[in-house]
């Protein structure tokens, strides 16, 4: 079995903590040891440098406000790149930084962390993963389709290139979106577009982390 990786399975292995998606990652790979993992292109070339940029303009505002606690968070300039779990996750650490005595040290535990994640991807890439369906290959007629269900580009484009390599070679999906990620959302392409079922007449099974 093949398994093709969403971009938060990534994120789960990068983080390392404790948290039940990290533990189940962490579980998953040890499992499947040895094995080369499926990422296309998209999600390397598009989604990842999208995620550290992302990264990067959390903590920096993160601490911009642990140095000056009268600075006043400014994502406005950056919210095609910022979702809404991003400005809570950095409410929650400029609260944890308040109970802190030691604000340097904090300061330099939060840039270590975001080096060290991305260090994790990129070595994963580099040593684990095999790269398949370049982001030119991508079926603009199929992403178009899933993108009118799932209302998500990056989604749309890393499902296309896992159907089209599906019908190439059998794989599994693995995320942790339960949401987005789901045999209905595809199945209702296809049912919308019986030209597009015929040309990928195979549909990828999908499996959450979180049940693994």
């Amino acid at each position: 079995m093949r398994w093709f990786l969403d971009m938060c399975i990534l994120i789960y292995h990068a983080s390392r903590d404790n948290s039940q998606l990290s533990k189940k990652t962490a579980a998953f790979f040890s499992k499947n040891k040895g094995k080369k993992f499926l990422l296309c292109h998209y999600l390397i070339e598009k989604d990842l440098p999208k995620w550290i940029k992302r990264q990067k303009i959390l903590t920096d505002e993160v601490i911009k406000k642990i140095k000056d606690p009268s600075y006043e968070l400014n994502f406005s300039k950056n919210e095609e790149y910022l979702y809404k779990t991003d400005k809570q996750k950095a409410e929650k650490l400029i609260v944890k930084a308040e109970f802190t005595k030691d604000k340097d040290s904090f300061v330099k535990t939060l840039i270590n962390l975001q080096k060290d994640m991305e260090s994790v991807i990129f070595n994963f890439i580099r040593n684990e993963a095999e790269k398949v369906i370049l982001i030119a290959e991508i079926d603009e007629d199929l992403k178009s389709q899933l993108f009118t269900f799932l209302n998500n580009i990056s989604d749309s484009n890393i499902l296309a290139s896992a159907i089209q390599y599906h019908n190439k070679e059998e794989l599994t999906l693995l995320t942790g979106d339960k949401k987005d990620w789901n045999k209905n959302n595809i199945e209702w392409v296809f049912d919308s577009r019986p030209d597009l079922a015929k040309k990928y007449n195979k549909i990828p099974e999908i499996k959450y982390i979180q049940n693994m």
